[in-house]
């Protein structure tokens, strides 16, 4: 099979690993999206974590583009600064983005939207998660082989929740685990940077 990969196709969407691979910046996260704003004081004393490392994981959150200085206020001689949390998906930008004639574009939306609540709730904190990203470039039997491989998968969900729905009816218990499992494969429109 010919594949050919950018070279940052290998690994996990590196800015959500970073951004999520502290449990503090977790925290922030899950503060900003329960409150409009909050300054780095307000979030060491909520959280009990020192400022300073609250005010180190603040910035990066600020570099990754996860959060955003709202507000300037000027407190006893010093400035205090108050972050919020960014919209990852504006709804309507995202409605007309994600909008396409062969309703495929609303499944992206809703993923899209479904991953943002998990983000903000901590549910891509669990050791399995997993967000992995490939940019391919494919011959036109690659292109077939891609298309065989994702049937697979489609079939394999399908089997593994008919067999999860039958043994828990069988012992009448609630559903150990709900998770969201994604695929998705679309063409990149010409002019986008692959990398």
């Amino acid at each position: 099979m010919s594949v050919a990969a950018q070279p940052e196709a290998d690994a996990v969407d590196t800015r959500v690993v970073k951004a999520l691979g502290h449990p503090t910046r977790v925290q922030i996260l899950n503060v900003l999206r329960d409150r409009e704003l909050a300054s780095p004081v307000e979030l060491s004393a909520e959280l009990g974590v020192a400022l300073g490392t609250i005010g180190y994981h603040v910035r990066r959150l600020e570099q990754l583009g996860f959060i955003e200085l709202a507000r300037r206020t000027q407190r006893r001689g010093a400035i205090e600064h108050h972050y919020r949390a960014r919209r990852l998906l504006d709804e309507d930008a995202a409605d007309a983005l994600f909008a396409s004639p062969g309703g495929h574009g609303a499944d992206a939306l809703a993923v899209a939207r479904e991953a943002q609540t998990a983000l903000a709730s901590g549910g891509f904190d669990p050791v399995l998660t997993l967000a992995d990203r490939r940019l391919l470039t494919l011959d036109a039997a690659g292109e077939a082989e891609l298309e065989r491989a994702l049937l697979r998968w489609q079939r394999a969900l399908e089997w593994i929740a008919r067999a999860s729905a039958r043994r828990l009816a069988g012992v009448g218990e609630a559903a150990a685990h709900r998770c969201t499992a994604v695929v998705m494969r679309f063409e990149l429109p010409t002019g986008i940077d692959e990398g």
